[in-house]
């Protein structure tokens, strides 16, 4: 799959939540096991969604204690972040860095320890998120490996898509995982790509 095609994925689901005034503000990316390309295209996603629009104010949260790797990728594997905010109260205006993307930042996995922090203030975390941010992108890790860490989520965000690797996610996990999300049957992007998406070191 060329770049223009992967890029065309991203416009996608950007446009999707620039459609209208009652768009989603707050979306959410999983997969149903690993291996997926989540990581990839909820960069990708943010990225398309900072430039869509020059006034776009876009963050990037990386939710998946199980694999960080978005936050591995800009080197802030030892920062305090998202696990921080919910299990500790840290400030999440300081928990946020910029990213070499204008209008792009990020908010690192930070440290969850053995036991993931509570998930009880997601909706309080996301509400104070949106005083500051338009549009807010979530990478979480596989459903079906921990579904105590993606349910919350989506209960909470506008927006959840599953990303599926075309050829390899069985039709029968793709069905169990849309079940395990439940509320309201998630949107499926079809991934052809194995290509990585770093936001962090792209110029501006």
């Amino acid at each position: 799959m060329n770049s223009a095609a992967v890029m065309a994925v991203f416009e996608a689901v950007s446009a999707r939540a620039h459609v209208d005034a009652a768009a989603p503000r707050t979306v959410a990316m999983t997969s149903a096991i690993r291996r997926e390309g989540t990581s990839s295209i909820a960069v990708g996603t943010a990225l398309s969604l900072a430039a869509f629009d020059a006034a776009s104010k876009v963050l990037l949260v990386d939710a998946n204690w199980i694999h960080p790797s978005l936050t591995e990728q800009a080197g802030l594997s030892v920062a305090r972040g998202l696990a921080e905010c919910l299990r500790d109260g840290y400030a999440l205006e300081r928990a946020i860095v910029p990213t070499a993307r204008r209008g792009l930042s990020f908010l690192p996995a930070g440290q969850s320890g053995d036991e993931a922090p509570p998930l009880g203030g997601l909706a309080a975390l996301l509400a104070n998120a949106r005083h500051d941010f338009v549009k807010i992108v979530i990478d979480l890790p596989p459903v079906m490996v921990a579904p105590s860490l993606v349910v919350p989520w989506a209960d909470v965000a506008d927006q959840t898509y599953l990303v599926v690797r075309r050829g390899a996610t069985p039709v029968n996990v793709i069905r169990k995982a849309m079940t395990e999300i439940g509320k309201e049957r998630p949107l499926l992007i079809l991934n052809r790509s194995r290509e990585r998406s770093d936001f962090w070191t792209r110029a501006g």
